[in-house]
């Protein structure tokens, strides 16, 4: 028992033990834990207030630096493309330049009046940084923007042989697609009228005269090249290349308006085979039609369909498929109109059928009930039944199954009044 004890108290002091540890333990994974967040906190924190980028004076501070430097690098530049390129060429450089020099001078006053002893006020404080900013940030994309010209005016420079080959190719190649163009003009000549061919007259003779001119640019720039290289070679080189393109966009314009007219043609063509089974089943229709109104508009506009394929003109395709299409469209309205018309005499022929029925049933339903009571009845329920006989009558002889469906259904509505009328003159 003793033994037994014993073992009993070695394992409470073991339980105690163990407790204690993970006691510890969990306290010191909580404590852990909590200073990593505090932390992380806290640099957030930190990272958010101490970003320079967020105080308006730091990157006014940096821009004023960044902008000073920049001017320098450029002044420099500009030298170097003045004495490369000559005056005219880098007039605008040369603006840019004494503006952001300006700029600058400016800026650095404000920065002078923002750290000198006298006090300023919040308000002064923001406008002057946000002027400095401004200007700063103005004058650097100026400087960016003049600096990236020259530099892709110099790398045409040293392109200027390569650039030279190529544009004497394409006057080369525009050269020989003269004489094709001349006789692409002669055939449409021959096919269409004069206004059709108006954006293109002249092209020809224009063409050449751009070629002769690029020819002649070319030979400039490769007179300088062979001199040395000129600064302006790379411009000359460019006169060049624009008039040969010029020149090429002209023949161009005359295969693509050889390619229009013949689609436009084609469509005239197809347009006018498609109108004779168009006016075929428009004669049936007119010779069918649901009305007298309905067949006159049809005929009409199968007169002018007819008109209008008699008179088209091929040298003129494109008017022609509009004066057509116009014509086409006034046939399809006609027969649309005819077709609701057919449709809706087929509605009011069926309805009229129960119409009737109403109307004869309602009728004799009243005049039985009038001849029973005879004396009883009064004149005002006489008048209404007489006037419901004589509109079953007309519905009954009438041929438009429209006006005689409404007259049927005028006689009911006297018929019941007739009825209502009598059945209160018995009650009286």
């Amino acid at each position: 028992m003793a033994f037994t004890s014993v073992l009993a108290d070695s394992s409470g002091l073991i339980q105690g033990v163990t407790t204690a540890v993970i006691t510890v333990l969990v306290i010191f994974v909580v404590v852990v834990a909590v200073g990593f967040l505090l932390l992380a906190r806290r640099r957030r924190a930190g990272s958010a207030v101490g970003d320079p980028s967020h105080d308006p004076a730091v990157r006014a501070n940096i821009l004023l630096v960044r902008l000073d430097d920049s001017l320098k690098r450029n002044d420099d530049e500009l030298g170097f493309a003045v004495a490369q390129f000559g005056e005219n060429r880098t007039r605008e450089f040369s603006e840019v330049v004494a503006t952001a020099k300006a700029d600058l001078s400016e800026a650095f006053r404000l920065k002078q009046q923002l750290d000198d002893a006298y006090p300023d006020t919040e308000s002064q404080v923001r406008e002057w940084t946000a002027r400095i900013v401004h200007l700063c940030e103005t004058a650097q994309a100026d400087l960016e923007e003049q600096s990236a010209a020259f530099r892709r005016l110099r790398a045409l420079e040293s392109d200027a042989p390569a650039s030279l080959r190529a544009v004497r190719d394409l006057i080369a190649a525009t050269n020989e697609r003269l004489p094709s163009a001349t006789a692409t003009l002669e055939r449409l000549s021959g096919s269409y009228a004069d206004r059709v061919l108006a954006t293109v007259g002249g092209t020809v003779a224009e063409a050449q005269a751009l070629l002769a001119k690029a020819s002649a640019t070319a030979e400039t720039a490769d007179s300088g090249l062979a001199g040395g290289g000129a600064s302006d070679v790379a411009t000359t080189v460019q006169d060049a290349r624009s008039e040969a393109k010029h020149a090429a966009e002209l023949l161009d314009a005359i295969d693509n308006l050889d390619a229009a007219l013949a689609a436009e043609s084609s469509r005239l063509q197809q347009l006018a085979t498609d109108s004779q089974a168009d006016l075929a089943e428009a004669r049936a229709a007119r010779d069918s039609a649901p009305d007298p109104d309905s067949g006159a508009a049809i005929g009409l506009a199968v007169t002018a369909l007819e008109e209008t394929l008699a008179s088209l003109d091929k040298e003129d395709p494109a008017a022609s498929i509009d004066r057509l299409q116009a014509s086409i469209a006034a046939l399809d309205t006609a027969l649309a109109s005819a077709r609701n018309q057919a449709q809706r005499l087929e509605h009011a022929r069926t309805a009229l059928t129960g119409a009737l029925l109403t109307a004869r049933s309602q009728i004799a339903t009243t005049k039985d009930f009038v001849t029973s009571r005879r004396g009883g009845i009064g004149a005002d329920a006489r008048t209404r039944l007489a006037e419901a006989e004589r509109l079953l009558a007309i519905a009954e002889a009438e041929a438009d199954p429209v006006t005689a469906l409404d007259t049927a259904r005028s006689s009911a509505t006297y018929s019941r009044d007739a009825d209502a009328l009598a059945r209160y003159d018995v009650l009286r």
